[in-house]
């Protein structure tokens, strides 16, 4: 039996995901943590792709992140997936410049400049900050401002939100400047191509030719600007929707995406509706203490740990989270080495990126192999072709050459480096490339090295510094380099390029929110402090209090049988009254209590 057979027979023996599979027409899957919403997907794609949709038609596959893309592309490989020109499989943001932008931007009441150029991120910071001189505001969160323009864009959808006025007029100085400036930022790409399907028959009628169905995973982090662009094309089109997503893993308020949209389209007279209750991932009393943070019962039920116990610890400490990674140290993690928990098995989740770093620095010194999910640079297109190339000249069977030169080519078109004036120039550009790949085997015992020459001998510097279409890719791998070239990757050949971004026998340090999509034996969460988490900014405030529950829900359920909670009784903290430093009291937060309530067998390590 093949993986394709495979994967298809264990569908079929849960009667929900198999209704989701089956389905011929729009269908929204609500998928809680565990269900099989990744597996329900790709083989959703295979089916449309085998059955329902023929060339020159096609398919599009959205996603939140690039990482979920690849991920999506290396999944429908194992299914027998080898890649189609008719398929669209990407971010949000790709589709819009690729499919809506580059060939419909004309139609826009304002001038748009052609091709598209990307606002970068220092020019941003400019353009943001003389507007708010101008408009004599002192300070502004950006992220506000960005919330404002997502959730008040006109369209279909009858979910209320509220005006912020100030962030409102800030906004719309702000978005007058960049189109002027003849720049596009990139909630700007969304927003001017969800007008663009509104308002224009044509271009919503092109956009159904081409792709039939749309698929679209993790709905409810995608915000309003997306929602109206599905309604629309929903609506008025014939279209159909297949999306995945989960409410009470909505956690990304703070940029406008709230589970109200998911559940719009979700309750709507002309989708089918499907909910995925059995969870693959953890035992019960792990779900069970997921749903009790949450405060929504789910009566979600484990389907493979059935008779599995949870252990849930909860660890006192004295001040602040220094004494939390020490104990983590010398105490938590031997006692999981000496259970045999692998190290790619247990994760420590964090409020901030700082306390990652901090983490990290703690590991490094008592000679801890760990990986931060959060890197200083983004795993973009090019750094993926890079990772693709390092593949092919360690094993040429494993990838295509020929897909390797299609990305250069395309590339390197796009930057308008080249124009060919004859096929023999594009098979000179193809040698050029073959040959200096060929040569970089020499560097691939040193990852740090092959890198280093493939920028240099491809001219990268030239062709991205000053790119108007990838503004901030020439910074992005500067910070790749520097990060390759960091002592703790000394020993990494081209071999283990990828790894860079997987957990190889390494502890996992994350921030709560990047933990979302990550499953482990053992989840640790620090900074478990009542007014740390949930914040001292929830008090007066439902709905912030609401997305705390599901961060810890969603933070929770990471964990398949292990959840340690820690907390510190005092935290050393400036007092702006003092202007000094001054030692405060904490208590443990309402999660860790109500978990040790409900949990109470649980000892300390």
């Amino acid at each position: 039996m093949n993986y394709y057979a495979k994967m298809l027979d264990r569908i079929s023996k849960d009667p929900l995901q198999k209704f989701a599979y089956d389905t011929e027409d729009s269908t929204v899957v609500i998928a809680g943590p565990g269900s099989g919403k990744t597996t329900i997907l790709t083989l959703k794609i295979m089916k449309l792709l085998n059955n329902y949709i023929n060339e020159p038609r096609g398919l599009a596959c959205l996603t939140f992140s690039r990482e979920a893309a690849r991920e999506f592309e290396d999944r429908l490989k194992l299914l027998g997936y080898s890649g189609r020109k008719n398929v669209f499989l990407g971010t949000v943001h790709s589709f819009c410049i690729s499919e809506i932008l580059s060939n419909f931007a004309e139609l826009y009441d304002c001038a748009i400049s052609m091709p598209i150029k990307i606002l970068p991120k220092k020019l941003e910071k400019q353009i943001y900050e003389s507007v708010l001189r101008d408009l004599g505001v002192k300070k502004f969160q950006k992220e506000k401002v960005d919330k404002e323009r997502a959730l008040h864009i006109q369209g279909k959808s009858k979910i209320s939100v509220p005006l912020d006025n100030t962030a409102h007029k800030i906004a719309v100085e702000y978005e007058k400047r960049v189109l002027s400036s003849g720049y596009i930022d990139y909630q700007g790409i969304i927003i001017i191509s969800t007008q663009l399907l509104q308002n224009h028959e044509y271009v919503r009628k092109c956009i159904s030719a081409k792709y039939p169905w749309i698929v679209i995973d993790e709905y409810q982090d995608l915000g309003k600007p997306l929602h109206e662009m599905v309604m629309s094309l929903f609506t008025t089109t014939n279209i159909k929707v297949f999306a995945v997503g989960d409410p009470d893993q909505s956690i990304y308020g703070f940029s406008g995406a709230i589970p109200d949209y998911l559940m719009e389209l979700y309750n709507r007279e002309d989708t089918i509706s499907v909910e995925l209750k059995n969870n693959y991932r953890s035992n019960q009393d792990i779900i069970d203490g997921s749903e009790l943070v949450l405060s929504i019962p789910k009566h979600y039920q484990a389907k493979t740990r059935k008779d599995e116990k949870a252990e849930y610890k909860f660890i006192t400490c004295n001040n602040g989270l220094e004494d939390q990674f020490d104990y983590f140290i010398k105490n938590i993690l031997p006692k999981c080495i000496e259970e045999s928990i692998p190290l790619e098995e247990i994760a420590v989740l964090l409020p901030y990126n700082n306390n990652c770093k901090e983490l990290a620095l703690k590991c490094m010194e008592n000679n801890i192999p760990y990986y931060i999910s959060k890197h200083t640079f983004e795993r973009t297109d090019f750094v993926k072709w890079l990772e693709t190339c390092s593949v092919w000249i360690n094993n040429k069977v494993e990838t295509s050459f020929d897909d390797i030169f299609q990305y250069w080519e395309n590339l390197v078109i796009q930057h308008q480096i080249i124009k060919y004036r004859s096929e023999n120039d594009r098979l000179m550009m193809k040698f050029n490339l073959y040959s200096v790949l060929q040569e970089s085997s020499k560097y691939k015992t040193n990852l740090s090295d092959w890198i280093s020459f493939i920028i240099t001998k491809l001219n990268i510097c030239d062709l991205l510094k000053d790119s108007e279409l990838l503004p901030d890719e020439w910074e992005n791998i500067e910070n790749l380099k520097n990060e390759v070239g960091d002592e703790k990757y000394n020993d990494y050949n081209t071999s283990d390029f990828a790894k860079i971004g997987k957990p190889d026998n390494q502890i996992t340090i994350s921030t709560r929110h990047s933990s979302k999509g990550l499953e482990f034996e053992v989840i640790i969460m620090m900074g478990m402090e009542e007014d740390h988490f949930p914040g001292w900014w929830t008090k007066n405030n439902p709905n912030e209090l609401l997305e705390s529950n599901r961060i810890c829900f969603v933070c929770v359920s990471r964990a398949k049988r292990v959840c340690i909670l820690m907390h510190s009784n005092y935290y050393d903290e400036y007092d702006k009254r003092y202007d000094d430093t001054i030692c405060k009291r904490y208590y443990p937060s309402r999660y860790l209590l109500e978990l040790k309530r409900k949990f109470n067998t649980a000892t300390q390590l």
